[in-house]
């Protein structure tokens, strides 16, 4: 991993290529992308400067997006932005892809959810599983297939993800946690 004193998004984005070449498997590449978010939300770099030049709006949301590595395909994104207090998305997967969520400032809760079938097959319930904060320094992945929501539970918080394809390109869902429903998506 880059050790430079100033971690720039050039060597973020080759030691995520370094953790995306290394590791075949889904979970050794997730576990070794959430190394290196680890590694950037440790020492700030791009993203401290980012903020020290132009404060919180200076963060670009889409900050990269590679032309070589990702999962299933090529096209892993960086993104880099703010939540603010109470701010919250509904349950959603992220298809075939996966997605590193690391906490900068603030602090965030994560919910994973699933399916309870406990009343029959053809009456499933999404039902939460876990719910956990994440703190300042703490990444946390999700993987294919995998329900979560977020909600900043802090007056501001800054997020770094970095998701293995550009969600935005690929079909996914979000889920009606009262209706227990699921919608397909794509953007």
């Amino acid at each position: 991993m880059s050790t430079v004193a100033t971690y720039t998004l050039q060597n973020f984005v080759g030691d995520l290529r370094d953790a995306f070449s290394t590791h075949d498997d889904l979970v050794g590449r997730a576990n070794s992308v959430a190394g290196v978010l680890e590694h950037l939300l440790s020492v700030g770099g791009w993203v401290q400067e980012l903020i020290d030049r132009g404060g919180y709006g200076a963060l670009p949301g889409s900050a990269y997006v590679d032309d070589q590595y990702g999962h299933p395909a090529a096209g892993f994104h960086i993104t880099c932005g703010t939540q603010k207090a109470g701010q919250a998305n509904s349950p959603h997967d992220h298809g075939a892809g996966w997605v590193v969520y690391g906490t900068y400032e603030g602090q965030i809760e994560q919910t994973r959810w699933g399916w309870d079938y406990s009343d029959g097959l053809l009456k499933p319930r999404l039902t939460p599983r876990a719910k956990f904060v994440q703190n300042p320094g703490q990444p946390a992945y999700f993987l294919p297939g995998e329900i979560h929501d977020t909600r900043c539970v802090t007056e501001q918080a800054v997020i770094v993800r970095v998701e293995s394809q550009k969600v935005s390109t690929m079909w996914r869902h979000r889920y009606d946690r009262d209706a227990n429903t699921a919608r397909a998506f794509m953007g």
